[in-house]
């Protein structure tokens, strides 16, 4: 398991994870599921990618078994072609196994501009909380932290390894999960897992 070491902008019970998502380089703080983290180990199944199937089983309880009939035949066709200790499919029932492993509470980004920050912050706007790390404020700023602010982005100001916070990054308004938001997750795990870290965070 390849993890960065804890920011410090992990609150305890968090870890930090190195990523490569949507060409940006992060560091996503996040909880960990062990009891899943751990099933997943001992069955070899690592992070799961299709958009179609994460879909289907947002619908699905998570170990409660649900009639087969009550699946329509696409669903359940996606439900069969699924990866080992995805679900159980048994008789007349499905039961969906997987769940998200990690749960992504903050993205930080390291920039090396302003604008940079700004637009590599907001790649994650859809998914949770996110902020950035400048050397220095631009001279605008009161105009530029106002900007930011805006845009719900958090912002701290020095060297990577000992940032000073100095915008609170926002928590997104009327989230609520999708099956985008679980494939994020999802691919924020296959770094966790596989990864590089990284030295300044």
């Amino acid at each position: 398991m390849h993890t960065a070491p804890r920011t410090r902008f992990s609150p305890g019970g968090t870890e930090s994870t190195s990523v490569r998502i949507f060409n940006t380089d992060a560091t996503i703080v996040h909880t960990t599921h062990e009891g899943e983290h751990v099933r997943r180990q001992a069955i070899g199944l690592g992070h799961v990618n299709s958009l179609a199937l994460l879909d289907v089983l947002m619908d699905l309880p998570v170990g409660t078994p649900v009639p087969i009939s009550s699946v329509d035949t696409p669903n359940l066709r996606v439900l069969r072609k699924a990866p080992g200790g995805v679900v159980r499919v048994a008789g007349s029932a499905v039961t969906r196994l997987l769940m998200p492993v990690v749960t992504p509470v903050l993205a930080v980004v390291y920039a090396s501009g302003w604008r940079d920050g700004l637009a590599d912050a907001s790649e994650f706007a859809s998914y949770l909380p996110r902020m950035f790390v400048v050397d220095e404020l631009p001279g605008n700023s009161d105009e530029a932290l106002a900007e930011a602010s805006w845009y719900g982005i958090g912002v701290a100001v020095g060297p990577p390894s000992a940032p000073a916070i100095v915008l609170e990054p926002e928590p997104l308004p009327d989230w609520q999960p999708t099956a985008a938001w679980w494939r994020f997750c999802e691919r924020v795990y296959g770094f966790h897992v596989h990864g590089e870290s990284v030295a300044h965070v």
